[in-house]
């Protein structure tokens, strides 16, 4: 539901010779691993500020952040990926379909910036019972109007092949913001010292990124067109609603921990509700390159040819991920300590909780039913999904605790998504459900990956007076010889991704 799953599916369609996918692929990796780098930055952030900051401190600077990606999805409505569709072949007026683009992004980040100017700023400060939210929300009010015209770009560079430029501006734009935080930071410790760095760097990397995108649409007027403007409207719009939702969901749980605790207890749960960085780009590459298999497979009626992919995709995910989620299971305490520091030990619950849906990574069901034409059961599971979850995260949140929020999300997934998505997949696909997925290959997988966690929970115990670091590095050498032993004799070396992810890197 992000926006590097809808631009990875835009970037697919209609491409089917192999120069092409080896394109494809390039430009889906470059997405993929522009999420992970924002990923990454944003965890090397916050191991940073929770160790400066008090927890109160972070807590207010993570929800001043928190309530501008809650409401983007809200005033974007699919503008920033529109390019995807506008540009490519566009000659004649290039200029002046960003410029239509630009403007609306624009409008979009005035009207954020006018809710808080006009109080927005005290209403956020009273739902997520923090005063002194309000006055960094004052200092955040130029930071929507930097940053959503700048939203554009990889849909912008894309569309133009320049995916070299989007890798150079992922890279050198994370670091920049990273470093615009963090410095400052270091000298004068206070959240407002971390917002007027956001802000700072969201200037600097906006101006270049409005460069790139400019260099790239030179062709034609630059007065934008009522006629364009609509044309984006009636594109964006219903792609933005649907997207909407997911981004809705993917938040949702840190609004209402907000909303509902005190800013050190969403501090705690906030460092834990995180995402590895490697999944999307490991679920991105491989959907990337199987989708428009699916397309064609499905239209010449290769029913279990599909499936067959199907199977070799979820086995080829699950030999990372479920070595990852065991490891990370075992270690995730020590883990936390590391990264944040030992007042956040206890961040390791809501993490640990949100790896057991590692599982369902391992296929992407949204990119199998787009391909075969079923985008309205896409939209239902996404409805289902927020529904749910709301419901069930506040249950969890009241009767359970904060930290244990992340069991509504698990429980709506296991118990109401995936069904519905494995029923429709089914009917779909006109097979059972034991056939439809690879069951003995990945309780295998699971086998193997669980087969060192004793080692680890001992290692754990008698390394109980060692580092962090020493017990974590430990126990990645002994986890992962014992790992990858196991998947080498089983004859999985040669369907571990890491090879063609090379290969699909230094091929053009």
């Amino acid at each position: 539901m992000n926006q590097d799953t809808e631009s990875t599916k835009v970037l697919n369609q209609g491409l089917t010779t192999e120069s092409a996918k080896h394109s494809r692929s390039a430009k889906v990796m470059i997405l993929s691993s522009g999420q992970a780098l924002t990923t990454l930055v944003s965890i090397a952030s916050a191991a940073i500020l929770s160790r400066v900051f008090s927890q109160h401190d972070y807590a207010s600077y993570r929800q001043t952040m928190l309530a501008y990606i809650f409401a983007v999805p809200f005033v974007t409505l699919g503008f920033d990926r529109a390019l995807y569709y506008f540009l490519p072949g566009e000659e004649k007026r290039s200029r002046g379909v960003l410029v239509e683009n630009l403007l609306w992004l624009f409008l979009g980040g005035t009207l954020l910036s006018l809710f808080l100017l006009v109080g927005g700023n005290h209403l956020l400060a009273i739902r997520f019972n923090n005063p002194d939210l309000a006055k960094l929300l004052l200092l955040l009010i130029p930071y929507p109007l930097l940053m959503l015209p700048a939203a554009s770009l990889s849909a912008c560079l894309m569309a133009r092949n320049r995916t070299e430029q989007v890798a150079g501006f992922n890279v050198g734009s994370r670091l920049l913001m990273l470093l615009a935080i963090v410095v400052p930071c270091l000298i004068w410790a206070s959240p407002d010292t971390a917002i007027i760095g956001t802000v700072v760097g969201a200037a600097v990397t906006t101006i270049v990124a409005l460069i790139l995108m400019f260099r790239a649409c030179n062709t034609g007027s630059w007065y934008p067109t009522l006629a364009g403007i609509g044309k984006q409207i009636r594109c964006s719009v219903p792609l933005g609603l649907a997207t909407l939702i997911g981004a809705v969901s993917v938040s949702l749980d840190q609004v209402m921990v907000a909303a509902i605790c005190t800013p050190a207890v969403f501090a705690i749960y906030v460092n834990g509700a995180m995402e590895i960085p490697l999944i999307g780009m490991i679920t991105g590459s491989v959907t990337s390159v199987l989708i428009v298999d699916y397309v064609k497979l499905y239209k010449e009626g290769h029913v279990s040819e599909i499936i067959a992919l199907i199977h070799r995709a979820m086995v080829k995910c699950a030999l990372l991920l479920f070595p990852a989620m065991v490891f990370l299971m075992c270690m995730a305490p020590e883990l936390m300590c590391l990264l944040f520091g030992t007042p956040y030990e206890n961040s390791a619950i809501p993490f640990r909780i949100y790896l057991l849906m590692l599982p369902v990574r391992t296929i992407t069901f949204g990119a199998v039913l787009l391909a075969t034409g079923h985008s309205r059961e896409v939209l239902i599971q996404s409805v289902i999904s927020l529904a749910t979850n709301a419901l069930l995260l506040w249950c969890a949140i009241r009767f359970l605790g904060p930290l244990l929020a992340p069991i509504g999300p698990v429980v709506s997934g296991y118990v109401f998504v995936v069904p519905y998505l494995v029923l429709t997949l089914r009917a779909v696909l006109r097979c059972s459900i034991a056939s439809l997925f690879p069951w003995v290959e990945l309780a295998k997988v699971m086998g193997v990956s669980c087969f060192a966690a004793p080692f680890l929970m001992a290692l754990k115990y008698y390394g109980a007076d060692w580092s962090n670091t020493v017990v974590l590095v430990t126990a990645g050498v002994v986890y992962g010889v014992i790992t990858f032993s196991g998947l080498f004799a089983f004859g999985w070396s040669d369907a571990l991704p890491w090879r063609e992810w090379m290969r699909r890197l230094t091929t053009r």
